[in-house]
């Protein structure tokens, strides 16, 4: 859908000033009447067309109904911090729970307002806009949030919890009190402005901005959920089972978010309770909750999808098979793989418990014995080549998966996407200013080899998830490599050594004809020419190469055309335009035409040839066709009668240009089409190897 969108974009203003009016049928059709506004509508909408639900074992589009893999990042250590993240070599009283690293805080001078101002820098720095800009970049379409619960308290509810902290045992006692008094008076996360909300509300933004879902999990639920104090930051063990107070709590915190975000489509489904494990009673005890929060959720009206989490680390369903609850539309079931000592061939040798559905085997014969979509909420923590074994299995089976985690510390290179320096949190309170920068983004290192192990089958940026922006995120970019870059005149851009705005006029490539292109963070790239970078000058005056340092107006993105070629859009949002080699180059032009696209190729390539990576469908990963392999005419057509001709079987989908499926169907050579109303349409012809998306006007 992407080529589509993109399509639309560039051709709009050009072919179809004269029909863009839409009717408003859901959220997800909204066009405007204009250029400007439908643009707009286009740059800051990303989720309105694009709720989910399930389908049987799918999980789908919920208008198009085509299937949607999730794939995901979870965002460990944001919220809630787990022990071993914070200093992986171990160390003399290393933290487990959250509460333990707060109480090493105060026993080395530190106020309680003080470790609370420190966390709250903590929340502010660890993950921001250009983290998830940088997770979209690899190609994933969703993040998994783990949830700290006491983040919805207001800060005098947390202080009561935080005393806990200096009395386990009498000040728990009094902390339960608390709650239940709370909790019957409606004092519960009623203000809007909570913490917790702020958190998920940043989150919403970012991840629209880069068409992507939103898991919410409960991670650290009211009173813990089990044995794993680490996990939730548990006081005392199955609390949650235990104390009614602790399931009205979080039956209330369930109806709060609902009540929030019930018409958020970038949301795709609720995770009630991470990794329940060693539960007194088991599934049925589980069950019990569940069903309440199920219940209360859908008596919102609120229809997301639920996840459910069975016992075992959220593994094991034991009476919690989909037909024992009601209603049990739109549940997805959990299993965590990690590499427990068991043999990847063990993975389709059955567990003899059909219930049980960390093996690959029995995950698969789960969802489809159930007809329910199943999904990975953890994976990872392993060596490179089983993560890779283990999403390549998963994809051929069609099933989402969560990496854990983004980002920990570490000395060296680990199973996260991002790792932290040293010192650690567990040095002692002096090293606390020294973390809050080294958790920073630009300040984190990649594991690069953990990165390609789990995102070598990640699909195209922007293709898989929920995004109106019609061009790909510039992942396939050529960091580090030295291209040169050609205009639609024949003629190849130069840096003019910076001694005056670049042109785009040269007959061949020499040395100021070659850039190497700079990660310049963020998801955007730099152009670099003799030591110095190419400006956009912010679009009011031609561009030069003549910076010394990688800033706004030096920072571009790489705009990926299917047909292999690139476009450069400055942080104004225009694009850079060669002027067809008439004038000195612009970042000023509003749309992709002939003057604002270029060809690319590797320096020492004398004859760019156009490869498999660069001309690949990124939707499906096949290769893109060419002209020759079929025809669309008459082009533009009278009367809407067209014909598709292919010189082999393929699949035809034409789409109007909302983006709405008017036919999908096979055929072998021919395809008559008549009668369609006159307006802008998109034919997307793809066979077993080949794909490419053709505009069409009909008038």
């Amino acid at each position: 859908m992407n080529l589509i969108k993109k399509e639309l974009l560039t051709t709009l203003m050009v072919y179809h000033n004269n029909h863009l009016s839409k009717s408003l049928e859901k959220t997800c059709k909204f066009f405007s009447m204009t250029v400007l506004i439908f643009l707009s509508f286009i740059s800051t909408t990303s989720a309105q067309n694009c709720w989910l639900e399930t389908a049987g074992p799918q999980i789908v589009n919920a208008e198009t109904k085509e299937p949607v893999v999730l794939r995901a990042v979870g965002l460990g250590g944001w919220v809630l911090q787990e022990g071993y993240m914070l200093n992986p070599q171990g160390c003399n009283g290393c933290p487990g729970p959250q509460w333990e690293m707060k109480r090493n805080l105060y026993n080395d001078g530190q106020s309680y307002d003080q470790v609370e101002a420190f966390y709250q820098k903590w929340r502010d720095n660890f993950i921001t806009k250009a983290d998830i800009d940088y997770i979209a970049s690899l190609g994933f379409n969703s993040v998994r949030l783990p949830m700290h619960y006491e983040l919805f308290l207001t800060n005098a509810q947390r202080a009561v919890r935080s005393n806990v902290i200096n009395d386990l045992y009498a000040g728990h006692d009094a902390y339960k009190n608390s709650l239940r008094t709370w909790h019957d008076s409606n004092q519960l996360f009623n203000e809007a402005n909570l913490e917790g909300f702020k958190v998920i509300d940043n989150l919403v933004s970012w991840c629209k901005a880069n068409g992507m879902y939103i898991i919410l999990d409960l991670h650290a639920a009211p009173g813990g959920q089990g044995m794993d104090r680490n996990i939730a930051d548990i006081f005392h063990t199955n609390n949650l089972w235990e104390f009614p107070v602790f399931q009205d709590v979080t039956n209330r915190l369930w109806e709060r978010i609902s009540q929030r975000y019930i018409n958020e489509p970038t949301i795709a489904f609720y995770d009630l309770i991470n990794e329940p494990n060693g539960v007194p009673g088991g599934g049925q005890v589980i069950h019990s909750l569940l069903q309440r929060l199920i219940t209360t959720i859908r008596n919102e009206g609120d229809n997301h999808m639920i996840m459910v989490e069975g016992n075992g680390y959220g593994n094991n369903y034991d009476y919690l098979e989909p037909s024992t609850f009601s209603p049990n539309w739109g549940l997805v079931y959990n299993a965590h793989r990690y590499n427990w000592g068991m043999p990847l061939d063990q993975d389709w040798v059955a567990d003899p418990n059909p219930n049980q559905i960390n093996k690959m085997i029995n995950l698969v014969n789960f969802r489809n014995n159930h007809q329910v979509p199943v999904w990975i909420g953890e994976t990872g923590e392993n060596p490179d080549w089983w993560l890779r074994q283990n999403i390549t299995w998963l994809e051929e089976q069609g099933i989402g998966w969560c990496h854990w985690t983004y980002k920990r510390h570490d000395t060296g290179v680990n199973a996260a996407l991002m790792r932290i320096g040293g010192p650690y949190l567990t040095d002692g309170a002096s090293v606390m200013p020294q973390v809050l920068e080294s958790i920073k983004f630009e300040n984190c290192i990649r594991n690069t080899t953990t990165i390609t192990a789990v995102t070598q089958d990640n699909p195209a940026p922007g293709t898989s998830g929920c995004s109106s922006n019609p061009d790909p995120t510039p992942n396939t970019a050529p960091i580090g490599q030295t291209i040169w870059l050609k205009g639609n005149n024949g003629l190849y851009v130069s840096s003019e050594n910076g001694a005056e705005p670049m042109n785009c006029d040269r007959e061949s490539v020499q040395g100021w004809e070659q850039f190497t292109v700079i990660d310049a963070g963020n998801g955007k790239i730099g152009l670099q020419n003799n030591n110095m970078y190419v400006s956009s000058e912010n679009g009011e005056a031609p561009i030069n190469c003549d910076r010394t340092s990688l800033d706004g107006w030096e920072a571009f993105e790489w705009i990926a055309m299917e047909d292999g070629k690139v476009a450069f859009r400055g942080n104004n949002n225009m694009y850079i335009s060669s002027r067809n080699g008439e004038a000195p180059m612009t970042c000023d032009a509003e749309v992709l035409a002939g003057w604002e696209i270029f060809e690319w190729g590797i320096v020492g390539n004398t004859e760019r040839k156009v490869s498999s990576k660069a001309t690949k469908d990124p939707q499906n990963n096949t290769p893109l066709a060419t002209n020759t392999d079929f025809r669309v005419y008459p082009n533009p057509s009278k009367g809407g009668n067209f014909t598709v001709l292919v010189n082999e079987p393929a699949q035809i989908q034409i789409f109007d240009f909302t983006g709405k499926i008017i036919t999908n169907t096979s055929v072998s050579n021919k395809l008559n089409i008549s009668n369609l109303v006159s307006g802008m349409y998109f034919v997307k012809i793809s066979n077993t190897t080949k794909s490419v998306v053709k505009k069409l006007i009909v008038e």
